[in-house]
Order: structure tokens, then C-alpha cells, then sequence
């Protein structure tokens, strides 16, 4: 996962970003931005840079401007002893003037929220090879629909081109309105965990982004299964004891999809247990286990809520924070159930 930060984040965030982004062992990169009005003195953001990529080894992909690189005096030598490995390019850039920039070393990056395809064709034609880096908006109102973010994406996806994508971070907000950073509207208040998921279903191969300060340890850790082994992470609640043999193990979904729950592979013929009793309702997010004939004993996921019946026994839910990601589910998926 790739992580953020800025020349207006207060010093503790900027080392907390950099260390989560280091965590792992893995060589980190981290996103900037060089055009921020409020950022103030870009010769002293640009030394702090050089310092960490020369003493962390991380690298940077910094989102520039025509105002910025004239800042600079067009020196992108100077940006690249900073460990700027690639630069985010938006309003102001005609082709020629991107073709000049990779020419000189730069990987390019465009914004897939508001790039067209004619301009994508433009660029592929003058030979410029380009990274599709979605937009964030600061602005409660603002950020994407889930139509309009899935027709973007298209344009990348479809080209067999690389496409990231920003969630809010969730240890602080970045200045100047600290209402969080997120590609899409109805990310602005989620989780990031969800958020991330709901992101890698949506497009899958995007590479998720955070778009400010850092995650929660243990979101992080999820964040990292799904984007390594591909593997979702459900927290449970009201587990009936006789049943934790569920947890801290992964499960395969079936195949095949009714919209209705989601089978667990290799569950049926366990044991009924006797410490449950069926809920009121086969609640969406609940965990059921069936008691009819040869299904006996199959744990099921509810995808959706449907009437009671006399053939499933409740066994616990997926904690209320973590619901939605039940109906980004798919069939032949892994998940890894945990007590939450």
C-alpha cells in the first residue's frame, strides 16, 4: 500500500507516515504534492525529501504543476536527487511538454478522474508511457460516484494501463479543511479497511493509496492480506462458542452465487451446535449454519436479508463496522474469519 504526505503535515504525521510506509521492509514510495498553496517554502519541502529518501530509502511521486516546475527553474534534475521517481501531471501540460518531461527520466502520471480518452491516444501516440492517478477531493460533495469512477477507470483498465486510486487515511486529516481525502463521495467517513476492499472490487488490480497521515495497525494489516494473499478479513461478534472453530483460519467461498449467502467450502456435516437459536431474521452480514438433511451443518454468510425459516440456526455477525464488505464478496473468494 502506498501512503502520503505533504509540506503543511505537522512533523510527528510526517515521520508516522514514513515509518508505517517502511514497515513492511519493503522499498517504500510515498506521494506529495508540490503545488499546495498553503505549503510555503518549496526549496525547504524538496530538502526534507532528499533527506529521507537518502536516509530511508524511499521514493516519491510528486503530483507538479506548470507553476511548480517553473518554481524550480525546470530543474527536474534537482527533483530526482529528492528520489521523485515519477510525476503526477494535470491542468496546464500540453503533450509535447509531457513527452519533453519523460524524455528526461520521468515516469508520467496523469489524473484519471478527468483525463479523456483522446487525450490518452494523444499521449500513447508521442510515445509517452503513463500511470493513471485518480483525483481526491478535499470538499465534502465532491469526490466521484461509483458510476463515473468505474467509466474513468475503464479507460486505463481497458488500455492495460496502471491505475491507483485514494482512500482517507484514518490517524489525521490533512490541512486545510481535515475532512478527509477520498477518491470516491461515500468513502469520506468509512473505515479504510472497507474502503480499500470496496476499491480493489470495484477495479480489481488498482493500487490503493492513502491519501493522508496513516491507517489504524490493524486495518493495515487486513489492508495488506487482501493486496498480498488476496485474502478478506471478517472481524465476527456474538460467536456461540461451540463454533470458534471458525476463526483465525481461511475459508473458500463457493463458486457459484444466489444472492442469498455465501457457502463456506468444507464446513458442511459439522456438528449442529447446541448453544444457538434461529434470530429473528436471516439478517444480511449475519452467520448461519444449516440444519436441513444433507446440507447440515454448511456455515452460511448472508448476502442479503431474506424471510425466517425452520432450517438455519444463528450463529454470530460480522461486526457492524465491517458489514459492507459481506456484498463485496464474490464466489471462489478466501475470506479469514476473526473474533472482532
Amino acid at each position: 500500500m502506498l501512503f502520503s504526505v505533504y509540506a503543511t503535515d505537522p512533523p510527528t504525521v510526517r515521520a508516522a507516515v514514513v515509518e508505517q510506509a517502511c514497515a513492511d521492509g519493503a522499498e517504500a514510495s510515498l506521494f506529495t504534492s508540490l503545488h499546495l498553496p498553503e505549503a510555503g517554502d518549496l526549496d525547504a519541502w524538496i530538502a526534507w525529501m532528499a533527506e529521507v529518501h537518502r536516509d530511508r530509502g524511499v521514493s516519491f511521486w510528486a503530483d507538479v504543476s506548470p507553476g511548480a516546475l517553473e518554481q524550480l527553474g525546470g530543474d527536474l534534475g534537482k527533483l530526482g536527487e529528492a528520489g521523485v521517481v515519477g510525476v503526477r501531471l494535470d491542468y496546464g501540460f500540453t503533450t509535447e511538454a509531457v513527452g519533453a518531461i519523460a524524455r528526461r527520466g520521468m515516469r508520467i502520471a496523469v489524473n484519471a478522474s478527468t483525463i479523456t480518452a483522446e487525450e490518452l491516444d494523444a499521449l500513447a501516440n508521442a510515445g509517452v508511457d503513463v500511470v493513471g492517478w485518480h483525483n481526491f477531493y478535499p470538499r465534502p460533495g465532491t469526490g466521484l460516484s461509483r458510476e463515473y469512477y468505474l467509466a474513468q477507470s475503464e479507460l486505463f483498465t481497458a488500455r492495460g494501463l496502471p491505475l491507483l486510486a485514494f482512500i482517507p487515511g484514518e490517524t489525521s486529516r490533512r490541512a486545510p479543511l481535515h475532512l478527509g481525502l477520498p477518491t470516491l463521495e461515500v468513502h469520506r467517513y468509512r473505515n479504510a479497511y472497507v474502503t480499500a476492499c470496496e476499491l480493489s472490487a470495484l477495479t480489481p488490480g488498482v493500487k490503493v493509496v492513502c491519501a493522508e497521515g496513516t491507517l489504524r495497525s490493524q486495518h493495515l494489516e487486513w489492508v495488506r492480506r487482501v493486496e498480498d494473499d488476496g485474502v478478506v478479513t471478517l472481524p465476527l461478534v456474538g460467536l456461540v462458542r461451540e463454533c470458534e472453530w471458525l476463526l483465525e483460519r481461511d475459508w473458500r467461498l463457493r463458486v457459484e452465487q444466489s444472492g442469498v449467502s455465501q457457502r463456506l467450502v468444507g464446513t458442511r456435516g459439522h456438528t449442529l451446535p447446541t448453544g444457538c437459536v434461529p434470530a429473528d431474521a436471516l439478517e444480511m452480514g449475519s452467520v448461519q449454519i444449516d440444519t436441513l438433511g444433507r446440507y447440515s451443518g454448511e456455515v452460511q454468510l448472508m448476502v442479503s436479508e431474506q424471510p425466517l425459516d425452520a432450517y438455519h440456526l444463528h450463529l454470530g455477525d460480522v461486526a457492524a463496522p465491517y458489514r459492507g464488505l459481506v456484498t463485496l464478496l464474490r464466489g471462489g473468494e478466501t475470506i479469514r474469519l476473526i473474533r472482532g
